[in-house]
């Protein structure tokens, strides 16, 4: 049975930007196969899954899903590209679930921000992670089609993109899933001096752990952390802060909120936002508020300390 070319554009994001965040977060190269129709009553989950709830015209759960071995490897290849440390955990940990979130994190934002900007008539949930094989049974009530993806990685293994279908309103989807990602000015001018005070607002431990580091090698060694909007927002009303990277998705308060209320509070602290969503109109509001750039996410020890420093207008040589 051929695959409705609608579940192909709603797929393609996802294969596409996976294999992208694949080669640029863990330096792997992987290969996508066709898409071919699973039987609903055959269907197995493997075992750790990134999942989102699929709403609109289309009802149902796009699923990136992973046997526990490859889901290990791909886990410790993550922590390995993103601190240029050597890691060979051999179970999923603390450690491995934010290094996977953060990979699960990346591509759902990218692909749904690529979805939403061709205003299709559906929408995605916030990723959320299942491990417990016991609990994903229920993803399957209800559906009536399996779509499968399998992806290929050199050395490893493979995980598999599922979308599970429970009711579809067709639609033409006559779009381009190839579009570009925006670009962003950097509007800070003036170099920061090393004796700063550099705030890091993120609710992944593991990215604020990665831009802390990047930022202690280019020299600057009075580096505090926020997991989130509020944290930040008390962070600057406790004492001096000279410099802001924030993410923009998080638990309490997401970013763009946070800086909306620090220039409300009549702060002016530079603040260049983290994200992997590239959303126009986002970034458009986040300009409106002034920022001083916007990072899109990965990144990684390859690129980490001189994406930071591009920012902070200082000469990525320091960190040598």
């Amino acid at each position: 049975m051929s695959v409705n070319p609608l579940f192909k554009v709603i797929l393609h994001p996802f294969i596409k930007e996976s294999i992208a965040s694949l080669k640029a977060m863990t330096n792997l190269t992987g290969v996508a196969g066709d898409p071919f129709m699973d039987k609903v009553e055959d269907f197995r989950f493997k075992g750790y899954a990134v999942c989102s709830d699929v709403t609109g015209s289309l009802d149902g759960v796009i699923m990136m899903h992973h046997y526990p071995e490859t889901a290990i490897a791909i886990g410790n290849s993550v922590c390995q590209n993103m601190f240029n440390e050597t890691y060979a955990f051999d179970a999923i940990n603390d450690d491995l679930r934010n290094a996977l979130a953060e990979w699960g994190n990346t591509i759902v934002g990218r692909s749904t921000d690529l979805h939403s900007r061709h205003k299709l008539e559906y929408g995605f949930s916030s990723p959320y992670f299942v491990e417990d094989l016991t609990e994903m049974d229920k993803y399957l009530v209800g559906v009536k089609q399996v779509i499968t993806v399998p992806i290929m990685v050199e050395g490893i293994g493979r995980y598999y993109f599922n979308l599970l279908i429970r009711d579809v309103v067709e639609q033409v989807a006559n779009v381009d899933i190839d579009a570009q990602s925006i670009d962003v000015e950097n509007t800070h001018t003036t170099p920061l001096p090393l004796t700063s005070t550099v705030l890091v607002v993120d609710d992944s431990a593991m990215i604020r752990k990665a831009i802390s580091r990047f930022l202690n090698n280019l020299g600057y060694h009075n580096v505090i952390e926020a997991d989130d909007g509020i944290g930040a927002i008390e962070a600057v009303k406790a004492g001096k802060v000279d410099f802001i990277f924030m993410d923009v998705v998080m638990t309490r308060l997401n970013g763009d909120a946070a800086l909306a209320e620090l220039r409300n509070m009549g702060s002016q602290v530079p603040v260049v936002m983290l994200s992997s969503v590239t959303d126009n109109i986002l970034v458009k509001q986040c300009q409106k508020h002034g920022i001083s750039g916007f990072i899109f996410k990965p990144i990684n020890a390859n690129n980490g300390a001189e994406t930071i420093a591009k920012y902070l207008k200082i000469a990525a040589a320091v960190a040598i």
